[in-house]
């Protein structure tokens, strides 16, 4: 029986990271606990923005190993009965930084009580391939656990390219406002933080933060509502 057209070839890949030199995993082994990647995205100067979610630790302390490293500087956005939010930016050599810019999807990158584990999802095997030759010469210390080849039901659009879609339309500095507003509880009820405060994370004035803000919904929503963002109000 032929394949149908609707259904796509998925290839994801495991490695292992035990290596304590990466401090995700090194902060999962010094507390014991959990680290979560949530969320990556491109620093507006250098590097990348990293959201970890902590279970089963005292955030201080992770952020007190981290701190040990002069190539990540963390802090803590939210505080769990069993954990919280951290924020990592991320300057040099990281796994997850090198699953974004192959161009895979990182499904999974956590580290529990010292083992770290990656699962990046390619498009194809020839695609596993090559990441695999990328991760053996960028992080030598990280095995390969395994192949999980997979045939998966997808509309035109994936979830994950419409996701993509939008990301794209942001600048970098739209973007880095925009996920900051979120992460950081902006939109939570009640507000964590407020633009005035976020804007100093930054580095920038509130007016411009709010500027970045209202630009990066502007273009958010008209993806989302199918609309052209410049022509919504009419006189």
């Amino acid at each position: 029986m032929s394949r149908s057209r609707s259904e796509k070839n998925a290839v994801e890949v495991e490695f292992r990271v035990d290596d304590p030199s990466y401090p995700f995993v090194d902060a999962s082994r010094t507390e014991d606990c959990r680290l979560d990647l949530e969320v990556i995205f491109p620093h507006s100067e250098d590097g990348f923005v990293e959201y970890f979610t902590l279970e089963g630790g005292h955030p201080e302390r992770i952020l007190n190993v981290v701190d040990g490293c002069d190539d990540v500087d963390a802090e803590l956005i939210a505080r769990h009965d069993d954990g919280g939010r951290l924020r990592f930016h991320v300057r040099e050599r990281c796994v997850a930084i090198t699953t974004v810019e192959f161009g895979a999807i990182p499904r999974v990158v956590e580290a529990k009580g010292g083992s770290g584990r990656v699962v990046a999802e390619v498009a194809s095997p020839f695609a596993a391939t090559k990441l695999v030759d990328r991760f053996e010469r960028e992080h030598p210390t990280a095995t390969v656990e395994g192949y999980r080849s997979r045939s998966r039901s997808t509309p035109l659009l994936t979830h994950h390219d419409f996701t993509q879609t939008i990301v794209d339309s942001l600048t970098d500095r739209q973007r880095e406002v925009f996920l900051t507003a979120y992460m950081n509880g902006y939109y939570d009820w009640p507000r964590k933080h407020e633009a005035a405060e976020l804007a100093e994370k930054l580095g920038i004035s509130p007016a411009t933060f709010s500027q970045h803000l209202r630009t990066a919904q502007g273009k958010i929503f008209s993806r989302l509502l199918g609309t052209n963002d410049e022509g919504v109000f009419v006189e």
